[in-house]
This record gives C-alpha cells, sequence and structure tokens, in this order.
C-alpha cells in the first residue's frame, strides 16, 4: 500500500478520535466556550512544524489549512465584536485556507489535497446552488397555500 494512502487513513482516524474526544468534553458544562478551536489551532500549528521537520509539503498544508481553517471559525463563533478588522480577517482567513489547499494540490498533486479541493468545491457549488433555488422553490409552495 501507497505510504501516502496509509498515512491519510491514519489522518482521518486521528480526526475521527480527536473529534469524539472533544465532543465528549465539550459536554462539561464546566470548561470554558471556544477552547476547542484553539486546542485545533495548536493541532494545525504542531502539524505544520512536524511537515516542516520532515520535510513533507502534504503535511505543511494541511497543518497550515487546520490552522488558518480553526483560527477562522474561533473568530466567527466566539469573538463577540462587529469591528471591521474582525470581519476582514475572518475573510481572509477563510479565503487563505482555499487558497493553499488549492495551491498545495497544483503543487503536489497529491491525492489526498485533490479529494479535499474536490470537496471544497462540490459543497461551494452545493451551497450556492441551494442558496440560489431554495427561495425560489419555497415562493412557489406560499403561492399554492
Amino acid at each position: 500500500m501507497d505510504i501516502a494512502m496509509v498515512s491519510g487513513v491514519l489522518f482521518f482516524a486521528s480526526i475521527a478520535v480527536f473529534a469524539y474526544l472533544v465532543y465528549k468534553l465539550s459536554q462539561k458544562k464546566t470548561l470554558a466556550r471556544g477552547w476547542h478551536l484553539l486546542v485545533w489551532v495548536i493541532f494545525g500549528v504542531l502539524t505544520l512544524l512536524s511537515g516542516v521537520i520532515s520535510g513533507n509539503a502534504v503535511t505543511i498544508i494541511v497543518g497550515t489549512v487546520m490552522a488558518f481553517g480553526s483560527t477562522s471559525a474561533y473568530l466567527t463563533s466566539y469573538v463577540k465584536s462587529d469591528h471591521r478588522v474582525k470581519r476582514t480577517s475572518e475573510v481572509i482567513f477563510t479565503l487563505l485556507t482555499f487558497g493553499i489547499v488549492v495551491y498545495g494540490y497544483i503543487i503536489t498533486r497529491s491525492f489526498f489535497l485533490g479529494v479535499i479541493t474536490l470537496f471544497i468545491l462540490t459543497v461551494g457549488f452545493v451551497a450556492f446552488v441551494v442558496s440560489y433555488l431554495l427561495p425560489k422553490i419555497r415562493g412557489k409552495s406560499k403561492s399554492y397555500s
């Protein structure tokens, strides 16, 4: 079996275990809000450093994406401010996340990054189609009532 496939399977398995543990810990009401996203940021930075040390470009890209994506999610969910800098940084971190995945796929031609790129494009396409069609469907259903 190819080392990239084994790494991908181990990566997704560790993500599943980590997500389950975060879910179980977040059920306790005594914990501070938003700590799990900060853990993802730290996990992303550690993955980035691991990739730099090992010289693996895919690991560097995955770590960077995890760090930027988690930072954007933290800013969106837990920073209570309508300041222009906050909104701008949310958008910048989100665009950087998507851009890094696509750029990483173009540079490395990794199967793993290709699947992630395809997933991002599919979710984006479905979101735009649903946001376009849903008001039209709801408008027609209200006229028949």
